[in-house]
Formats: structure tokens, C-alpha cells, sequence
């Protein structure tokens, strides 16, 4: 054990000597010694000072440090006289030892500081920057051009860069670094200014068509030179440097639109030359950027589009551009489902995304890429725009289209083959994808019937021509059957046209002419018309006889029918006087016309009996509330023709005189204004009487089945419903809302792990 202890000993310190000897040795090399005077700050500090060298600028002199190093080796190689103390293989290699660049190689690099290779990334840099104004100099057409100080310093200092660029590839051919240790600090370089390069070329421009051409044309004319000349005519083709700059160019080219995704499709279709040469540049890198696409497009949605302050109209136009240019971009439609989800899923929460989709696909001024959705000649019914291609069983016609190939039908993200879609869906069957958000074309058929019921009662003249054009045009995508109750509307306000011209006939060749008619009448089947606003009210004596002796006109002519009158709708036009003071301070009077509703008309019409009116006085001879009669009597204290005084509690309403105009002028003040466009559909009321129909559904399920949660009786719901008399076409957050109303009506119980019951009789 003492012997072999003592073998180990003399082991360990035999090649502990043999180290010691060897550090010794490499301090003492040629190689080390010249290392040290590269990275020595007198080096630096005696290198030719034409730079105008600042703090962070070492890079500047390693042109002339790489030259000292070059030389070296081949003055070595040349004599044949080497040091004795490197013992490296000898393998020659274009008459350069290779040895001693091996061993120059690892002394330099040993005693490099940290930025070393930094140094060279901001090197590489400034050259291929020197190259890129030099061919933008070039490329100036117009001589004349004028020419600042700071672009004459440039010029002078690329020039002079430029001059030493052959001296310095080949010192570094000579040492042999590029393809080892500088490859990564060049090819970060390359990347970089590549980058800058592009972003300034193409960025913000979207209608100007072949700037993937002048990429690829600036990469031919500057970077392949470059290239070429810094790692050699060998190692160009060697490692395939041509195939990898066009992948690099067209790399770049879609990192930099993909910063612009939101203005490419917020300037469609102004944007389509920039959207088609994205779509090439893609192709061009093996569509592998998909995927980084899909999660740029929503990221920048989602940013952008999707926040509170956004309107939904703007975001159903983004929709829609989103729409056409992915639809032009990936035909399989696997990246618009991916990039457009969260906006659908956004959409689906805003209260006025169907109104507003349905405003715009009927408004044929403002209506926008909707209204010509709609007017589309190739349109089908959003059932067919649908199904697949595969399920159709209509017989080829005349402009039929072969599907697309399998290439275009391949998903771009997962790569999967899918179904071809129907031809309108392959056209961007933008109607069908809005309508898919909710699901359900009910929603939009009932949304567009209240539209529908508003804009048809506030048209004096029933000229009904624009809506039946709209309507044909609806029921080509909606179908027939969804749209009927539409139909019978509009076919109530035609007739009523007609029962209007026969009864006015009548009434003017038996009244006087200071007595001539003066009621018109929209007469609707309730049955098929949305829920009208029924608030009542008592009518003027003056105003109700003129409504009776139409009355009894309709009777005679549709014997046994009888007209009940929404009171508190409609539109009366009227003369009244009022007072204003003139420049002069004069107070005249004068005569205006004033279109009101039938509450302001019959409110007024009560000064006729007396001059001075109480709120609750007017409130018990018009049968409405108090609230009720201020707001409308709001109307006419802001016309100047009635004000108002406050007596203790009680508020007092007279007519304007001319001698009060001045003297009562606080008269006008702090009084609301009610003079706003009330809508002839109630929609509380509706949607209530909408839900009220489900609610015998609901305790039904709950009788015969216990507690359900709400997901649960939204699909019952959706199940049983469909196909009866009233369509179930509610969203869940819509039903959550009247089940909430039927917990504080005390009907229905929530527990805490939010399943509905009944509420158990007498239980609290």
C-alpha cells in the first residue's frame, strides 16, 4: 500500500512539472506575444485615426490589427522557420501553415476580452451599411439633389471603409476565422442590417405593386456581392449561400409586414398588392411562418380591436376586412378560423352586434361591403353557404368552377387536407360567417322585423318600394319562410295605403272645407307585428272626435273589424305661435310648424280650454303621470310657447304672452328637453314577451327533472323549442339574465354551485 501510494505521488507531480513547463513555454511563443499587442491599448491608440474613433468604437481598428496578424502568418510561412516551442501537426493549407493559424487562432481568442466578437458583429455591420448607401447613391436618378453635411460625413466615411474592404477579407481568409469563430457574430450582422434594410424599403407601403421584387433586387444587387466577397467563391457554393439569402431575404420580408397585419387589413382593399406579395413570401419560406402569423394577427386584434372603446361598427368592418384578405391569403380557411376567433367570441358579447350588422346590410348609402353582400348575384341561401360541396345535390350549371386544388385546401397550420367548401364559401361568404357568430339566423330575422316596423311606421308617405326591394333581396339568403311575418308587414302598410285613399274620399265629400280630414292611419295586424309600445293615454275631445270619425269610416268599409289606436304613437304636424325678441329688442310673434307626437299634440291642445294648467292637473285630463307630462310638456317650454313657474311644490304651465317674453325669461330654464326620436317598438317589452313564451318550457323541465344547470336548459331549450310556434334563438348570457328575473320573482332558486329549481311554496 506504501509503494503504490508513492507511485501515484510521483505521478501527479511529474505531470504537474510537465504543465508548469508548458504554461511557461506559452507565455514565452511568438504567437502569445502578438496576441497580447492585438488587444493592447498602444495598438489601438497608434491606429491611423481616420475614423473620428469615439468610446464604443473599437471595431474601427480591427481592420489594420487583422492585417498585422495576416502578415505574420505569411511572412512565417514564407521564411519556413518556425518556433520550436509549438509542436502542433503540420498541414498545409493554401501555403499557410496550419498549425500556426491554429495556434494563432487559440492565443488570440484566449485572451479576447468579453465584447470581442461584438466588436466584429458592428464590423460586419458597417460594411454591409456602407455597401447599402453606396447603392442607394447610385440609384438616385435626379443629380441635382442637394446634399447635407451629415450625409457628406457619411459618404466620406463609407468611402473610406470601403477602401480597406479587400485588405481586411483577406485577412480574414488568412486566418481562417470566418467559418468558425466569427460565423455567428456575421450572420447576426447580416440578419440586422437585412432587417433595417427591408423596413426601410417596403414599410407603410401597401399599394405599390413588386416590392417583393425590389427586395429580392436589392438582395441580388447588394447582399450576394457582399456575401460573396467576405466568405469566398468556395465557400459560397459550398454551403449553398444563394439558396440561404433568398430564404433570408423573403424571411424578412415577413417579419416585417407581420409588425403591419393591423393596417393591412384596416387599408384593404387599397392594401391587396401588399397582402398577395405577403402570401408569395410566405410560400417562398415553405409556409412555415404560418403558425408565428396566426398568433401576430390575433395578438395585434386583440390589442387593437378588441377593447371597450372600439365601436362595434368599426369592429364588423375589421371582421370583414380580416375576412376577405385571409379568405385571399389561405384559401383552406383554417387560418381565418384560427386569427378571427376571439373577435367572433367578442362580438358575441357586444348587445348591438346584431342591430348593427343588420343596419348596415339594409342601408344602401352608407351600407358599405354589406349592402353589396347582400345585392351579390351569385348569393345563396346561408343553409347552402354552409354545407359541403360533397352534400350538394344540384346539378352542375354552366358557371360551374372546379374546387380548388389539393395544395389550396391544405391547411396552412396543420397541414391537413380538409373538405371543399361550397361555392359561395370559397367566394368569402362574408353574410354566412357574421350570422355564424351567434349561430343562429333568428336572431337577425327578429332584429331586422323590429328595424323593419320602426322605418315602416315613420313613413307618412307608405311608400313601401325601397323595403320590399330590400326584402326580396333578405329573403334570398334568409329564405322565405323566416321572413313571412315581414312580408304580411309590409303588405299591412300597402293596404293601408289604400283603406287611407278611400276613407279620406269619403270624409272630404261630406265635411266642409275649414273642416277638411286630417287623419292618416297605418292599421297593422298586431299578430304578426313585434310588441308596439301600448302606453295610454286620454286624447284631447278636439283630437279624439277627428280619430272617431275615422273610426266609424273603417267600420262601414271593414265590417265587423274594429281599430284599436295606439295612443302614443304616430306623428301630428301642427301650427303654433310663438314670441322672440329681435335685435332691436322688439318682441314679435310669428307662426311655425311643428311635428310632435300625439302626447305633446293633446297636452297643448288642453290651452285651448284654459290658459293656466297644473302638472297634476294635466296629468289627470291627459291619463298620464306626472313624470310623463313634465318630460312632454319639456317640449314645448324649450319651443317658447308654453313656461313654466314654480308655486311652493306645485308647478304651474301657461301660455306665452308678449309682454312675459322679457320679464319671465327664468321661465325657459330648468326644464328637460323631450324632443327626442322614440322608437315605435318597445324593446324591453319585446324581448320580455319574447322570454315570457319559453317560461312554461322552463318550469316544465324543472318539474319533471329537478335542478338543471343553465348550459343544460339552454340546450333543452334549443332542442324542444325549434320548430314550434316560437323559435328558441336566445344565447346563454341572454337566458342567465331572464332566469335571474324569475329567481326575484320568486318562481325559480339558484343554489351556489348555480343549479336552477323550483321555488318550494312558502319557502323564503
Amino acid at each position: 500500500m506504501a509503494t503504490t501510494s508513492s507511485s501515484y505521488q510521483q505521478i501527479y507531480e511529474r505531470r504537474l512539472s510537465q504543465a508548469m513547463q508548458r504554461k511557461a513555454s506559452a507565455k514565452s511563443r511568438a504567437t502569445t506575444a502578438l496576441a497580447r499587442e492585438f488587444f493592447s491599448s498602444d495598438n489601438a491608440a497608434n491606429a491611423p485615426d481616420r475614423y473620428n474613433d469615439t468610446t464604443g468604437d473599437e471595431w474601427r481598428t480591427l481592420p489594420s490589427r487583422l492585417v498585422k496578424l495576416s502578415n505574420y502568418l505569411r511572412e512565417r510561412s514564407s521564411s519556413g522557420n518556425g518556433d520550436t516551442n509549438e509542436t502542433f501537426p503540420v498541414i498545409v493549407s493554401n501555403k499557410i501553415d496550419e498549425s500556426r493559424r491554429v495556434a494563432l487562432g487559440a492565443a488570440v481568442f484566449n485572451q479576447a476580452p468579453s465584447t470581442f466578437l461584438d466588436e466584429f458583429r458592428s464590423l460586419f455591420e458597417a460594411l454591409l451599411r456602407a455597401r447599402q448607401n453606396k447603392w442607394k447613391r447610385e440609384r438616385v436618378v435626379d443629380e441635382s439633389m442637394e446634399v447635407d453635411d451629415e450625409e457628406e460625413d457619411g459618404c466620406e466615411t463609407d468611402e473610406l471603409l470601403l477602401s480597406e474592404e479587400d485588405q481586411l477579407y483577406q485577412s480574414l481568409s488568412t486566418l481562417g476565422w470566418l467559418s468558425n469563430q466569427l460565423q455567428t457574430p456575421f450572420r447576426e450582422a447580416l440578419h440586422s442590417v437585412m432587417m433595417e434594410a427591408i423596413k426601410s424599403l417596403i414599410a407603410g407601403d401597401f399599394e405599390t405593386e413588386g416590392m417583393l421584387d425590389q427586395t429580392l433586387e436589392w438582395k441580388s444587387q447588394v447582399l450576394v456581392p457582399w456575401v460573396y466577397s467576405v466568405v469566398g467563391a468556395e465557400a459560397y457554393d459550398c454551403n449553398q449561400w444563394a439558396a440561404q439569402l433568398d430564404y433570408a431575404a423573403s424571411e424578412c420580408f415577413v417579419h416585417v409586414r407581420m409588425n403591419e397585419l393591423f393596417d393591412l387589413v384596416t387599408d384593404y382593399p387599397e392594401s391587396l398588392p401588399a397582402v398577395r406579395e405577403l402570401q408569395l413570401a410566405l410560400d417562398r419560406t415553405g409556409r412555415i411562418f404560418y403558425e408565428t402569423l396566426a398568433f401576430e394577427w390575433r395578438q395585434a386584434l386583440v390589442q387593437r380591436l378588441i377593447h371597450p372603446g372600439a365601436q362595434t361598427s368599426q369592429i364588423i368592418d375589421v371582421y370583414i376586412n380580416t375576412i376577405k384578405v385571409l379568405r385571399e391569403m389561405d384559401p383552406s380557411g383554417e387560418l381565418l378560423q384560427v386569427v378571427t376567433q376571439p373577435v367572433r367570441e367578442y362580438l358575441r358579447g357586444r348587445n348591438d352586434c346584431v342591430r348593427c350588422i343588420i343596419t348596415s346590410l339594409t342601408d344602401e348609402e352608407g351600407g358599405g361591403d354589406l349592402y353589396e353582400e347582400l345585392k351579390r348575384q351569385d348569393a345563396k341561401p346561408l343553409e347552402e353557404a354552409q354545407l359541403d360541396e360533397e352534400d350538394e345535390e344540384e346539378p352542375p350549371t354552366f358557371d360551374w368552377q372546379p374546387p380548388p386544388s389539393i395544395l389550396q385546401r391544405r391547411g396552412v397550420i396543420t397541414g391537413q387536407v380538409g373538405k371543399v367548401s361550397s361555392s359561395s364559401r370559397r367566394a368569402g361568404d362574408i353574410l354566412s360567417m357574421l350570422v355564424g357568430i351567434y349561430g343562429s339566423k333568428e336572431l337577425f330575422v327578429n332584429e331586422y322585423r323590429i328595424m323593419l316596423a320602426d322605418k315602416l311606421l315613420s313613413n307618412l308617405e307608405y311608400n313601401t318600394d325601397a323595403e320590399v326591394h330590400k326584402l326580396e333581396l333578405l329573403k334570398l339568403r334568409f329564405g322565405e319562410s323566416s321572413l313571412r311575418s315581414c312580408e304580411v308587414m309590409v303588405k299591412d302598410i300597402d293596404d293601408s295605403k289604400r283603406i287611407h285613399t278611400n276613407i279620406r274620399s269619403t270624409l272630404e265629400l261630406n265635411s266642409s272645407r275649414d273642416d277638411p280630414p286630417v287623419v292618416d292611419a297605418a292599421i297593422v295586424s298586431h299578430i304578426f307585428w313585434p310588441h308596439l309600445q301600448r302606453d295610454s293615454m286620454k286624447h284631447h275631445k278636439k283630437i279624439q272626435s277627428k280619430l272617431d270619425q275615422f273610426c266609424k269610416e273603417y267600420e262601414k268599409l271593414k265590417n265587423p273589424r274594429r281599430l284599436v289606436w295606439m295612443q302614443q304613437l304616430g306623428t301630428v304636424e301642427m301650427e303654433v305661435e310663438a314670441y322672440e325678441t329681435d335685435a332691436d329688442g322688439n318682441v314679435t310673434s310669428y307662426v311655425k310648424d311643428v311635428t310632435c307626437t300625439p302626447a305633446h299634440a293633446t297636452l297643448l291642445a288642453n290651452f285651448e280650454d284654459k290658459s293656466q294648467w297644473t302638472l297634476e292637473e294635466l296629468s289627470t285630463e291627459a291619463a298620464m303621470s306626472e313624470e310623463m307630462v313634465r318630460k312632454r310638456m319639456g317640449f314645448w317650454v324649450n319651443q317658447r310657447v308654453v313656461q313654466v313657474n314654480r308655486v311652493g311644490e306645485d308647478m304651474i304651465y301657461s301660455l306665452v304672452s308678449a309682454s312675459e317674453v322679457n320679464s319671465n325669461d327664468h321661465s325657459f330654464i330648468d326644464h328637460n328637453d323631450d324632443d327626442e326620436q322614440e322608437l315605435a317598438v318597445s324593446l324591453g317589452a319585446h324581448e320580455e314577451e319574447e322570454m315570457k313564451v319559453y317560461e312554461s318550457y322552463i318550469v316544465g323541465m324543472l318539474s319533471n327533472l329537478g335542478q338543471l344547470p343553465l348550459q343544460r336548459i339552454h340546450t333543452m331549450l334549443k332542442t324542444f323549442v325549434s320548430g314550434s310556434e316560437h323559435n328558441y334563438d336566445k344565447t346563454p348570457n341572454q337566458l342567465a339574465v331572464f332566469l335571474q328575473q324569475l329567481c326575484k320573482e320568486e318562481k325559480l332558486e339558484v343554489g351556489p354551485d348555480g343549479m336552477y329549481k323550483l321555488l318550494k311554496k312558502g319557502a323564503k
